[in-house]
This record gives C-alpha cells, structure tokens and sequence, in this order.
C-alpha cells in the first residue's frame, strides 16, 4: 500500500473546508436530536443538499433541536398524516423514488420511526447502544439494520449509512461512492482498498489535527453529496507544511507518510443525483 505526501494534502485540502482552526467540524450531525437524524438521512438519498437542509430547518422551525424519534412520530400524527405533514410542516412532497407509485419521503420517516419504536429506541443514544453488534447493511444483517433496508425504498442501505454518521456510529461503511472519492485524490491508478481509505484518513486527521471520526464523516458526507465544496482546489492558501510536490515514501505501517500517487482535485461539477460509476468489488468495512 502506498500512499503519497500529495495524496494526503489533496483529500486534506478536501476536508479542510468543512474544520476550524480548532479542528472542529461542520459536517453534518445531530448529536441531540434522533428525530433530525431521521429525517435527514432519508430525505438525503436523492436529493439536493440545500433540499434537506430546508427540511431540516423547517422542522427545527415548528419543533426545535431535540426531538426523539417519538416526538417525529407524534408530530406526524398530529399533522394527519404522512402526507398532511410533508405538506404543511416540512414543505417536502418528494417521493422516495423514482418508480411509479412510490410513497413518500415522508411516509418512510414515518415507517421509520414506528421501526424505532418496535426496539425501544427513541434518543442518538439508545440508537448507539443497539448498533454496537450490527451496524452493517447488508444483506446477512439481521435485527434493526436489516428491517430499515425492508423499509420503502430503502434495500441499498445508503439511508441507513447515512443515519449511522449523523448520529455519531463510529461504524464507517466504505462503498463504492467513498473508494471513488479517494480515487480522485490518490490517483485512478492505485489501487484504493478499504485499508487505504482507512490509513489515508488517518493520516489526513493526523495534519489537520482533527478526530478520525470526524474526517470519515466529512469523507462520506463529501462522497454522497451531502456536503458541496464552494472553493478550487486552489482557492486558499496550504499552511499544514506538506509539500505539494513531494511524494515521501516510508515502510507501510511506520510512522509518518505511506506513499501512493498524485492527482488532481476535480471540480466536481456533475449531478450530484448520479453515482460516480458502477460498484466496484471494494466492499465495505464496518470500523
């Protein structure tokens, strides 16, 4: 495995955007609020970030920041319904795909947090606590992870990914979409596997002097479109003392740099409702 100085100020830059200077993070999560959780996650897939960004804000207008998953459910009764609610409360009449027929956002949220009751689940919290055996979403899961992929619309578990990062799941499900984020920043030659990602964000964490968690957050939330870059890769001034155009080799699991390849940092101009390509056979690994 190789990994390059310049693979590392390339994905750095990349997430640079969304710390501080104290290395806090702006990506996108809920720690106080499952009912915010839901609702993002499955209004994501598909959709235009400021999109649910004006799903969230609405709610948040009519119920606040701390809403457990019951008080979603209560507020979606109360509404008359999936459809009353999406119509009057969130604004968001948006189905959950694209197939004929196909319910609404809404009324998945609403299956969801009916699911959620059945495990006796209501806070961020009492959701970690069940995950700590099965955060995966796939196809041998068994228990909560695999009744929300029965949910309408759900069988490809990106909605269910997507609520493991915003609700703070140390759980990182490296797919396609992520290996190919990487791919743009390592080089299309290398050979991106699910190590890889893991020692590159490290590595990048360890620059930018942030928690790992938080760059797998940036990195899936970048690699899904639930978070835009507005800046060119050369924008803004580099400070972190890497050398662009040094590529600092050293034994795969030393210390410092682990080699790798140069590549530029595309504009990303793309619709963000497509995928970058094909799944590939990377897989993916709960960490």
């Amino acid at each position: 495995m190789e990994i390059t100085t310049s693979s590392i100020r390339g994905l750095a830059h990349r997430c640079e955007e969304f710390l501080d200077d104290r290395g806090e993070s702006s990506a996108i999560s809920y720690p106080g609020s499952l009912a915010l959780c839901i609702l993002d996650s499955v209004y994501s897939t598909g959709s235009h970030p400021n999109a649910v960004d004006n799903v969230v804000d609405r709610y948040i207008a009519r119920h606040g920041r701390e809403d457990g998953a019951k008080s979603l459910r209560y507020s979606i009764a109360a509404a008359g319904g999936a459809e009353v609610w999406a119509e009057q409360v969130v604004c968001n009449l948006k189905p959950a795909s694209t197939h004929p027929g196909a319910v609404l956002k809404a009324e998945v949220v609403d299956q969801a947090t009916r699911l959620m009751a059945e495990y006796g689940i209501d806070t961020v919290t009492d959701l970690l606590e069940t995950l700590v055996d099965e955060p995966s979403p796939g196809r041998s899961t068994t228990g909560l992870a695999r009744r929300w992929r029965d949910l309408p619309s759900q069988r490809s578990g990106i909605s269910w990914k997507n609520l493991l990062m915003l609700a703070g799941s140390p759980h990182f499900e490296i797919d396609y979409r992520v290996t190919n984020c990487i791919a743009e920043v390592a080089g299309f030659g290398i050979d991106v596997t699910d190590d890889y990602v893991l020692v590159l964000i490290e590595e990048v964490a360890d620059v930018l002097g942030a928690e790992e968690q938080e760059v797998r957050r940036i990195v899936w939330q970048l690699s899904h479109r639930r978070l835009l870059s507005k800046r060119k890769p050369e924008s803004t001034a580099w400070r972190y003392g890497l050398d662009a155009d040094s590529d600092v080799l050293v034994e795969a699991g030393g210390e410092g740099w682990h080699g790798g390849a140069e590549a530029a940092d595309p504009a990303w101009d793309h619709d963000w409702t497509m995928p970058y390509s094909t799944p590939g056979a990377s897989g993916a690994a709960p960490f």
